[in-house]
């Protein structure tokens, strides 16, 4: 049976880039201005410390002199990830030598923002799309939402065997539209972890012309106990994150076994593993994974280099990992790579992929 391959792959963010400096310095200031605080320096040693040094946002250092209403931040959501999002899906179909009109399905995956018609309908309107394009949105899934995008994509093209299918995924979101100002711990590790970004990549059933993976096999494991403790709701003023310190362990605690699984059901073991795309939630997540998998400091090198380079991006940032792994560390011919990522549940997706 055919294996789905990755066809094209590419990585796009806004154009506005800030350090993590000026941004703690606008936060600050910000929150200051709308309640009385005397937590500037802890909020300071916050955001020094997330392992974030640069972030993408769409937000001018105008937007938020004033409150800003849900309403008002959706519209700059989509002002701005419809052009994004075009800019990124030509990126990628261009490098792979595609049109817009070889794509049969077209997948997109956000936790930011969301009108109707939503982003799957401007986007192929604009990318002069098929009008017989299956289109497909899957929100408000969190930072592991690529993997059932790619889940998705998966099951289309290997739905008819005896054609070539293809099935693009983009997965954009903007978290700096949803910024909150108050100064409570939580909310001041969120807003130094967040940043605007999109990716792309388009599946098919067979390989296309560059040594792109295989998608070889998923799994998925949910702890309904711990709901609480990374949640995503809708406020009067925005999307508000809260991530609590507890979430590193909890998956700490079950991370082995489930790539032990993963594996296992290809008949293989972490030693068969050369490359490990870990999703950056943040710097302990990282360091509580790499533990519980006895990784190497080289093997989740690409993970604090997009953390450092980009922030998190919810749904888009596997993706910037695996272009980084796929551009940067060369991939041979057979390696095996797995690449997981963490959300709301407590949620673990795992992909394994081979060159």
């Amino acid at each position: 049976m055919t294996v789905p391959a990755i066809q094209a792959l590419a990585i796009g963010v806004p154009d506005a880039r800030y350090t993590q400096a000026e941004i703690a310095e606008y936060f600050i200031n910000i929150a200051s201005r709308r309640q009385v605080t005397r937590r500037a320096r802890a909020m300071r040693t916050i955001f020094e410390r997330a392992g974030v040094s640069w972030r993408h946002f769409v937000t001018g250092d105008q937007f938020f002199l004033e409150e800003r209403s849900t309403a008002a931040r959706n519209e700059l959501y989509m002002r701005e990830a419809v052009p994004l999002g075009e800019a990124t899906i030509r990126r990628g179909l261009d490098a792979a030598g595609l049109a817009p009109t070889d794509i049969d399905d077209l997948i997109i995956v956000s936790c930011t923002g969301f009108s109707t018609p939503g982003l799957d309908l401007q986007l192929a309107a604009r990318l002069g799309m098929r009008p017989d394009l299956r289109r497909s949105c899957i929100l408000s899934m969190g930072c592991y939402g690529a993997f059932p995008g790619l889940l998705r994509a998966q099951q289309s093209v290997s739905s008819a065997p005896d054609q070539e299918r293809r099935a693009l995924v983009l997965a954009l979101e903007l978290c700096s539209v949803h910024m909150q100002f108050d100064d409570s711990t939580e909310n001041v590790v969120t807003s130094a972890l967040f940043g605007d970004g999109a990716a792309m990549a388009v599946i098919g059933s067979q390989p296309g012309t560059i040594n792109y993976p295989r998608l070889v096999r998923s799994a998925t494991r949910c702890d309904y106990t711990t709901f609480e403790h990374m949640t995503f709701t809708i406020s009067d003023t925005g999307f508000r994150m809260y991530l609590s310190s507890y979430v590193p362990e909890l998956l700490g605690a079950q991370i082995g076994s489930f790539v032990d699984d993963l594996l296992a059901g290809a008949g293989l073991t972490r030693s068969d593993v050369t490359h490990w795309g870990i999703h950056p939630g943040g710097v302990p997540i990282i360091d509580h994974v790499q533990r519980s998998l006895d990784l190497t400091d080289a093997q989740v090198a690409v993970s604090h280099h997009i953390l450092n380079e980009f922030g998190n991006m919810p749904s888009a940032t596997i993706l910037f990992v695996l272009d980084y792994i796929q551009r940067c560390n060369k991939p041979q011919p057979h390696d095996y790579g797995v690449l997981m990522a963490f959300g709301p549940g407590l949620t673990m997706e795992g992909l394994l992929v081979q060159w």
